[in-house]
C-alpha cells in the first residue's frame, strides 16, 4: 500500500523498521537478565546502549521530517509511532536501571513472565512494523498484541499479591513493586504501539 503511494520515501518506513528492531533487542535482553538475575550491570549497560541508538533514529526521523515535503504516511502518524516506539524502548531501559541501581537481592517473582510477554509483543511489533501494507495480516496481529497487554494484566496482579504475601523485607518489597509496574507500563506502552498502528491501517486503506 505504502509501496504504491511514495517507493522513493520508503527511508521512513526503514527507520520505524529499525526502531522496533531495538525493542526486540532490548526485550530480549531484559528477559535474559531477569531470568538469570546475574551480571546485571552487564544487561543494564547493553540495554543502556541500544536505548541510545533508538534515540539516534529518533533525532533521524525528526530531521527528515523537517527536510522532506511528502511522506509515506501522514507526518503526524510518522511522529506518533516514533514516539510510541521510542516510549517502549525507554521503558525497558528504567527498568534494566532500575533493578541495577536498588541493587535488588534477589530474582524477583514474576518478572521473568511479565518481561516474556512484553518480548512476545516485540516480536510481534517486529512483524507488524515490517508489514504495514499487508492490512489483513497486520490487523490479526495487532489483535495478539492487546491479548498479551490482558495475559500481562493478570500476570501483574497475580504478582502483586505474591510479592506482598511473600516478601518479608519492607525495602525489597518496595523496590520490586516499583519495577514491576514499571513492566506493567512498558506492556502497555507495547500495546499502544499497535494502537498507533491501527489508526495508520485505517487511514490508510
Amino acid at each position: 500500500m505504502f509501496k504504491k503511494l511514495l517507493p522513493k520515501e520508503e527511508k521512513f518506513l526503514d527507520f520505524l523498521k529499525e526502531m522496533s528492531t531495538y525493542i526486540l533487542q532490548a526485550a530480549a535482553l531484559l528477559n535474559e537478565m531477569l531470568i538469570r538475575f546475574e551480571n546485571i550491570g552487564e544487561y543494564k549497560s547493553k540495554i543502556r546502549l541500544i536505548e541510545h541508538h533508538a534515540d539516534e533514529v529518533s533525532a533521524k526521523i525528526s530531521k527528515e521530517l523537517n527536510e522532506t515535503f511528502i511522506t509515506p504516511i501522514d507526518r503526524e502518524d510518522i511522529f506518533s509511532l516514533v514516539h510510541a516506539l521510542d516510549n517502549v524502548v525507554d521503558s525497558i531501559d528504567v527498568i534494566a536501571n532500575r533493578i541495577f541501581t536498588y541493587k535488588v537481592k534477589a530474582p524477583i517473582e514474576f518478572g521473568p513472565q511479565l518481561s516474556d510477554i512484553l518480548l512476545s509483543q516485540a516480536k510481534i511489533i517486529v512483524e507488524v512494523i515490517s508489514n504495514l501494507e499487508d492490512h489483513k495480516h497486520t490487523g490479526q496481529k495487532l489483535v495478539a498484541i492487546r491479548d498479551l497487554e490482558s495475559e500481562g494484566d493478570t500476570t501483574f496482579q497475580q504478582a502483586i499479591t505474591q510479592l506482598f504475601e511473600n516478601e518479608k523485607d519492607a525495602i525489597e518489597l518496595i523496590k520490586k513493586k516499583e519495577i514491576l509496574e514499571i513492566l506493567e507500563k512498558a506492556i502497555d506502552r507495547a500495546q499502544r504501539v499497535s494502537i498507533v498502528c491501527e489508526g495508520v491501517l485505517i487511514k490508510n486503506i
